[in-house]
């Protein structure tokens, strides 16, 4: 049985606290929670029975064999180091993370510390990890979001916010865009990972285009993410997609790449 830590109480991170208990009852034991608002980590702790306790992160990844982080990007600068000091496996939602910080990830990946990044909500991950052992010549994404989503009102026809490489587009739009850091990280890189961002009245989901160019020929995914029941911000395919790596972490079968 493994015994996993998490951070974040949010949508994804109370999901998944919820498929720990549930779903992985057996496999994996869920010995602490935190997260930055006391608040989040007290709702959280009382849905359960008995309720769960509430560690600070330095506790939390002392204790635990694989740390969960769902809560942000500057979460994941102040973990990172503390994973690595102890040599825990750890899943990264927040993954534009990785490339604002790249000199931590070399350091886990030196030291052999797994570090597992779930598709969040796109697909295509699949052929983009195939095809880049061949050559890729070019992977596109093209985001189109509601303009709520991005802050934006009164806005009456499709605006292009950013256009640009995949380690720019994550330092404009960080809470927007872990989508293109993921992107990245199973292709190209982030330099030549290329972004388009646009705040469109006319959609009510959020919609992500990714096209890929290689050796292997062409690949193109359209995803129209419906937004969570509880968090309209959070994409159902994201919540799912973190449950599903859980389970390929925990189960002895894989299916995929």
């Amino acid at each position: 049985m493994i015994t996993i830590g998490l951070v974040g109480c949010g949508t994804i991170g109370s999901r998944l606290a919820e498929e720990i208990q549930t779903r992985f009852r057996g496999a994996a034991r869920l010995i602490g929670i935190y997260d930055h608002r006391p608040e989040a980590a007290a709702v959280l702790s009382r849905r359960f029975r008995p309720s769960l306790l509430i560690l600070p992160p330095e506790k939390l990844i002392s204790r635990c064999q694989l740390l969960i982080e769902a809560a942000s990007i500057q979460a994941v600068r102040q973990l990172l180091p503390l994973v690595i000091r102890r040599r825990r496996s750890v899943l990264i939602m927040s993954t534009g993370a990785l490339l604002q910080h790249p000199e931590l990830l070399r350091r886990a990946i030196a030291l052999s510390i797994p570090v597992y990044c779930p598709s969040g909500a796109v697909c295509g991950l699949d052929g983009i990890k195939a095809g880049s052992l061949g050559t890729l010549r070019s992977v596109t994404l093209t985001t189109r979001k509601p303009p709520r989503a991005l802050g934006l009102s009164n806005l009456r026809s499709p605006r292009l916010l950013f256009q640009g490489p995949a380690s720019k587009a994550v330092s404009a739009f960080p809470q927007n865009i872990n989508v293109a850091a993921t992107l990245a990280l199973a292709g190209v890189g982030p330099k030549r990972t290329r972004v388009r961002l646009f705040a469109d009245p006319t959609i009510r989901e959020n919609i992500h285009e990714v096209e890929v160019v290689g050796s292997f020929g062409r690949l193109t995914t359209r995803t129209e993410n419906r937004p969570s029941k509880e968090n309209p911000k959070t994409s159902e395919l994201a919540v799912l997609s973190a449950v599903a790596t859980l389970k390929q972490i925990l189960q002895p079968m894989k299916v995929g790449t």
